[in-house]
């Protein structure tokens, strides 16, 4: 089971995510899918993951410009189901549009954060997201 989902279709900014996770002094699993195809498989245990239902991760971290299946139909899939209902996500984004930012709230997310331009600005928002939502959140888990 990873402790963070992270969706994101860069490869450049999924690089970057997965350098800083690692450089987190904390022991915290992670797992990286790039398409929303696979997001809304992994999540709803549909298509190769059907037969394994993988263990839901404590906090989705996700792009909302996908391409194909936006983060914004993850995120309306994932609220019409059960077993994701109550998922902690969060829209990570380059975008602070308001009208953006408003759509990702009505779609469902638990919070929007804009991706800083600096890598140890990022690193930094990574580090917090996780004492929060990993630590100090107090969630509901689904199998």
């Amino acid at each position: 089971m990873a402790d963070v989902l992270y969706i994101e279709d860069d490869p450049n900014d999924a690089d970057i995510f997965g350098r800083l996770m690692q450089k987190l002094d904390r022991h915290i699993t992670y797992m990286v899918l790039s398409s929303g195809t696979e997001a809304i498989n992994y999540l709803l245990g549909k298509g190769s993951y059907q037969t394994f239902r993988p263990q839901l991760p404590k906090l989705v971290l996700m792009d909302l410009n996908l391409d194909g299946i936006s983060g914004f139909d993850i995120i309306e899939q994932t609220r019409a189901v059960d077993r994701t209902r109550f998922l902690p996500i969060v829209a990570f984004s380059t975008s602070d549009s308001p009208r953006d930012i408003r759509s990702a709230y009505e779609a469902g997310v638990n919070a929007y954060v804009v991706k800083p331009g600096s890598y140890p600005a990022t690193r930094t928002l990574i580090d917090q997201l996780c004492d929060f939502w990993l630590d100090k959140n107090t969630r509901i888990d689904y199998t």
